[in-house]
């Protein structure tokens, strides 16, 4: 499964950065034909990237929901929390790394 989202995420990457490259190509090429301004054209190509993001940080934001979703039927959990568990974690022990030595001692 997580390599599925993986290939999806990448596949997703680099059809955005394709697009991207062809779409200021294109934008390009009408500036120097005379149908657009430069500034016309920058504006258009912004316009586009701060779309693509939004539909990027869409489908992020799907993925994390389905995710979690899947998690909790399976019973772990969410991603956000096991996160959060682990930066926890982290921080315990640069404050008080004597409880790496506590907890390699249980095993």
């Amino acid at each position: 499964m997580t390599e599925l989202i993986k290939k999806f995420i990448y596949t997703s990457i680099g059809v955005a950065t394709i697009t991207n490259e062809k779409f200021k190509e294109l934008v390009e090429d009408l500036i120097q034909n005379s149908q657009f301004t430069e500034e016309e054209g920058k504006r258009i190509v912004d316009s586009f990237l701060f779309d693509v993001r939004q539909q990027v940080d869409s489908i992020n934001a799907n993925i994390q929901v389905k995710a979690d979703d899947l998690f909790q039927r399976s019973g772990i959990p969410a991603i956000q929390d096991l996160k959060n568990n682990i930066e926890n974690y982290i921080r315990d022990i640069k404050e008080n790394p004597s409880l790496l030595l506590k907890h390699s001692r249980h095993k």
